[in-house]
């Protein structure tokens, strides 16, 4: 949003330029006169500081000129704008950044915000979004971040081609504990770690017993990796499936959850021991 202010002779085109000078010394001389009347308690210096304080908030010269928004792609600059609670030409002194941070910060897709008055009567407002890394399945899809936290309901039309999440219980979205938000971490972690070895997931679902089961993207394999130690058990997949090469479809689960050997379960109900 910008405020373009055109004049037509050149009078008033210098009175305005030495306006701004005596404005600014307005403001000064106010917030000295504040101080002075809190600390001498003198009646006709607080009136003064009053005086100038409202023409600091009425005089059309300290309008706002310009709002600018940066870094918002989900939300856009005119939805941010409305939300903050701005319009064109309120006055700068009446904006608040620590509230209209508060106000944007509520927006689900935002994770962080800073709003600052810059110089020329602009306020900056720049915006940090949430980065979608997974979702969580329960009854209805949520969208999860890199920080494990599940920010939002995907609703019709988002994209849904991330890495889901099931297993959880509604207690746990509903607390949004740290020790939930790190779990989801930890199987974030997971699904890149998988990924960086061509074996991308399409599901982690979290065990009752406290491990996790993958299930991959390329074959038709429940792997039960139980909890930690992620880049060993990786490792001894990337083993198992290099000698199961071309005869995957017979493996129906393989579990990892083992330090020392890995169990395979046979589509025929034979279990095999490596």
């Amino acid at each position: 949003m910008e405020i373009l202010v055109r004049r037509k002779d050149n009078k008033k085109k210098a009175a305005e330029r030495s306006r701004p000078r005596f404005l600014v010394w307005v403001a000064v001389v106010a917030s000295l006169s504040s101080a002075l009347a809190l600390y001498v308690g003198w009646r006709p210096v607080g009136r003064l500081a009053d005086r100038l304080r409202e023409s600091m908030l009425t005089n059309s010269y300290f309008s706002v000129q310009e709002i600018k928004v940066g870094g918002g792609e989900k939300v856009g600059g005119s939805e941010i704008v409305a939300m903050a609670g701005m319009s064109q030409g309120m006055n700068i002194w009446k904006v608040d950044p620590a509230t209209i941070e508060r106000k944007i910060g509520k927006h689900p897709w935002v994770k962080r915000v800073l709003v600052r008055r810059g110089s020329s009567r602009r306020v900056v407002i720049e915006v940090e979004e949430r980065e979608v890394k997974g979702i969580v399945v329960m009854g209805k899809l949520y969208y999860v971040d890199a920080e494990g936290s599940v920010f939002k309901e995907v609703e019709e039309g988002e994209k849904t081609d991330f890495l889901l999440l099931t297993g959880l219980q509604q207690a746990d979205l509903t607390s949004q504990s740290q020790a939930t938000r790190q779990k989801i971490r930890e199987a974030l972690k997971l699904g890149e770690l998988m990924a960086a070895g061509s074996l991308t997931l399409s599901e982690i679902h979290f065990s009752p017993q406290g491990g996790a089961v993958l299930y991959p993207m390329a074959y038709p394999v429940a792997l039960h990796v139980g909890w930690g130690d992620w880049q060993g058990k990786v490792q001894r997949l990337e083993r198992v499936l290099e000698m199961w090469k071309g005869k995957e479809a017979r493996l129906a689960s393989l579990d990892l959850s083992f330090r020392d050997r890995v169990v395979a379960k046979l589509r025929n109900s034979g279990r095999l021991k490596g």
